[in-house]
């Protein structure tokens, strides 16, 4: 009971500081951000239909904000051994984002574990990739 009283104090501290950062750099008006070259491979690679990036957070964040190239695949799900078809693609690479860069760790295990083996886990969390420039919000 503990664990999820502490993950569930994360998951909305989380997501209160993505809102929070995702206002600033709205009001810093940010137009030309440029991405590390390793992101802009990440989104070369989405984009062209090579890979899909994977948000591993739950459902309840997915809610709250998720990039429009994103695909829901949450770590509950993918431990349970339940994964979205499209991941199951061995021609495609799957890169795996979440709200701080820590659950993609698990997640790669997992889905490793159900056959994929072009798996990336990225260490940005999603204010940081959104900061970035990398994505635009789903509405």
């Amino acid at each position: 009971m503990m664990v999820r009283v502490l993950i569930a104090a994360i998951v909305a501290r989380s997501s209160n500081a993505f809102l929070q950062s995702a206002t600033r750099t709205a009001r810093r008006g940010l137009a030309a951000r440029v991405l590390p070259p390793h992101l802009e491979t990440v989104k070369a690679d989405v984009a062209g239909g090579d890979a899909l990036l994977l948000d591993v957070r739950e459902p309840h964040e997915w809610a709250a904000a998720h990039f429009a190239s994103a695909t829901s695949a949450p770590l509950s799900a993918l431990q349970q051994g339940a994964c979205p078809k499209e991941a199951l693609d061995a021609t495609k690479r799957l890169y795996l984002h979440c709200a701080a860069g820590i659950r993609v760790h698990p997640a790669k295990a997992a889905l490793e574990a159900l056959g994929c083996d072009d798996v990336v886990a990225l260490q940005e969390g999603i204010s940081e990739l959104y900061e970035l420039g990398f994505d635009d919000l789903a509405e």
